[in-house]
């Protein structure tokens, strides 16, 4: 094992100095997430791909995107590695958000851990790694386009997941939730210095 990665339960981690590395509100969404097998799982910004792959673990048939070209390729290199202890089907896509998926594909279970710090201009370093965190000058830039897409892909009874940080506007993504005819609720949360960070279960 080099010193790149790491074990998760029975997964082996390959990480990359250009992508998100698995963190508090990594494993919080870990612990949140209700994933049983066979259901059909989407995961946007998978990273690494610690969820998708702990997910296809489980036994769910899993699609996962993510808008860093070195994100997908170091997913690919954690499926292969990992595949013979894999129970469902696994597939990694390029693109933002949404955006890789035919308009005729749902999901049981969608899961998103959004870049949710507040930004502004200056703040940023530019390469993938800032793309991972930044959330625009609300922090919930991605967030709201992540809420607003949801209800086109998740099916009737489906369940979708998403990290919010106290450092944003509770009030805003509250909004922009019923604006989506969605229904919410705080399942999970944890302080970490100065912010809490909490996982949010979304309903049609």
């Amino acid at each position: 094992m080099n010193k790149n990665s790491f074990h998760y339960k029975s997964l082996l981690i390959e990480t990359h100095p250009e992508v998100y590395d698995p963190a508090e509100d990594t494993y919080l969404l870990l612990d949140a997430i209700d994933i049983k097998k066979n259901d059909s799982v989407l995961e946007i910004g998978t990273g690494c791909g610690i969820i998708a792959l702990e997910c296809a673990r489980i036994g769910a048939n899993v699609i996962c995107t993510d808008i860093n070209p070195i994100a997908v390729e170091l997913v690919k290199k954690n499926y292969l590695m990992n595949q013979s202890i894999l129970n469902g089907n696994f597939e990694i896509r390029l693109g933002d958000l949404f955006s890789p998926l035919l308009s005729s594909e749902t999901f049981d279970v969608i899961i998103f851990n959004p870049p949710y710090l507040t930004t502004k201009k200056d703040d940023h370093v530019g390469g993938w790694y800032d793309v991972a965190l930044n959330g625009g000058k609300s922090g919930l830039d991605a967030t709201k386009r992540y809420i607003e897409g949801l209800p086109k892909f998740l099916k009737k009874n489906g369940e979708a997941y998403f990290v919010f940080s106290s450092l944003s506007d509770k009030k805003k993504i509250d909004s922009i939730i019923k604006k989506s005819n969605l229904d919410a609720k705080v399942i999970q949360d944890k302080k970490y210095n100065d912010e809490t960070l909490s996982v949010y279960l979304l309903k049609k």
